[in-house]
């Protein structure tokens, strides 16, 4: 009997099926991913709208809201207007939006609706030199409660 040999053209096609097989792998499963961690559309009605803290002398506003398809929230922080509105991207988990800090833009800040109302808590972060969080307080700090409005003013 005669033995068969691999041809170099049969083993160059063979390498490039197995890495065109990886990347199709890759791709569904990105693809798979992307569908499990849809946001439900209860949270969405929950946090999605314009949100009014009022005091005496000021009113400070924020707006969230969902893109289709993104795994997370749209936090708009308005303010007094006086500035301009800062954008920033909140992950849902469980009954909450967590807004995780960032060095030199955003503390740590958690969001909850809570009887109608919004919830917001932050706790400073401390960072040092290399950029590593040394603040090891586990408590929230400041607290502040908005309300729903139904348009802006």
């Amino acid at each position: 009997m005669l033995k068969k040999t691999a041809q170099p053209g049969n083993y160059l096609c063979m390498k490039i099926m197995k890495k065109l097989c990886l990347i199709l792998l890759f791709l569904l499963t990105g693809i798979f991913h992307a569908q499990i961690h849809n946001i439900p559309q209860s949270t969405k009605d929950t946090f999605k709208g314009y949100w009014v803290y009022k005091a005496q002398y000021f009113t400070n506003s924020v707006a969230i809201d969902f893109e289709p398809g993104k795994d997370f929230a749209i936090f708009t922080d308005i303010g007094t207007g006086e500035a301009p509105p800062r954008t920033l991207q909140a992950l849902v988990k469980g009954n909450l939006l967590i807004i995780p800090a960032k060095q030199d833009q955003n503390d740590y800040i958690e969001m909850e609706v809570i009887k109608g109302k919004l919830h917001v808590r932050a706790k400073q972060v401390t960072w040092d030199n290399q950029g590593n969080m040394i603040n090891n307080n586990s408590r929230l700090e400041e607290k502040t409660v908005f309300k729903r409005e139904t348009q802006r003013d």
